[in-house]
């Protein structure tokens, strides 16, 4: 029974981020604080890095 509960439960959350995953994003844009952890966060993931810096410095 409790495994159950917390399928539900993990279940419930990922479909809650997920529909509003826009509103979520908006609201850890408007804090200082939290936009300069996830920025942070994200440039330790190379894949997020290379496309940051592709965005930014483009090639020739």
């Amino acid at each position: 029974m409790r495994v159950v509960r917390m399928l539900v439960t993990i279940i419930s959350l990922i479909s809650i981020v997920y529909r509003y995953k826009a509103k979520i994003i908006n609201v850890m844009a408007s804090i200082p604080f939290l936009r300069r952890n996830s920025i942070r966060i994200a440039m330790q993931v190379p894949f997020l890095r290379n496309k940051f810096m592709q965005s930014i410095f483009p090639k020739k």
